[in-house]
């Protein structure tokens, strides 16, 4: 079965509808950052947990590190605005679904710096890659956040909920959306 799995390159079936998704996600958010006072970023990276994802639930401790770029607000293209993150915390998870609290340190390379939580972004759980929440310090407090992560190797989610191998590590690209919470009550 591994083999099947490993000879079916699902990642290049599925790259271009994630292009897709994500180029369509990216779009609505531009619009949508427009409309509202906030930036739109990419962001590019991984999670790693201190013992890989497997079907069934458990606690993981969760660390990552990413780059966030290519950022937009309501006036247009940020030029220049790039940043570092750093992302820890734990929670309940499978090779699915989490349950995350996780915190995230952003320093953006002009000297801002931003702390924020982050959690499931629908109920107690979401699909693994959908986070929301708020900027509790720096340059976007009181900001909330929204982040839609894709799964760069899709193939090890599906070898993961086959349980032929266990996921330990997440990369991932996406869009993290950072939007003033007085600008639009509807976020």
């Amino acid at each position: 079965m591994k083999k099947v799995i490993a000879s079916l390159d699902l990642s290049k079936l599925l790259g271009p509808v994630v292009v897709v998704i994500g180029a369509s996600l990216f779009s609505a958010g531009s619009v949508q950052a427009q409309e509202v006072s906030g930036r739109m970023c990419a962001i590019s990276g991984f999670l790693s947990f201190q013992a890989p994802l497997e079907k069934e639930d458990a606690w993981h401790e969760v660390y990552g590190e990413a780059s966030i770029s290519a950022c937009v607000d309501e006036n247009g293209p940020v030029d220049g605005a790039e940043a570092q993150v750093v992302i820890s915390g734990g929670g309940i998870a499978n090779c699915a679904l989490q349950s995350f609290s996780l915190f995230q340190s952003v320093a953006w390379n002009y000297g801002g710096f931003d702390f924020v939580t982050l959690e499931p972004a629908v109920s107690e759980r979401a699909p693994l890659g959908a986070y929301k929440g708020d900027v509790l310090i720096g340059e976007f407090i009181n900001n909330q956040v929204i982040t839609t992560l894709f799964n760069k190797e899709p193939v090890s989610t599906l070898s993961c909920l086959l349980g032929i191998e266990p996921l330990g590590t997440f990369s991932f690209s996406g869009v993290q959306i950072f939007v003033d919470k007085t600008s639009d009550s509807e976020f």
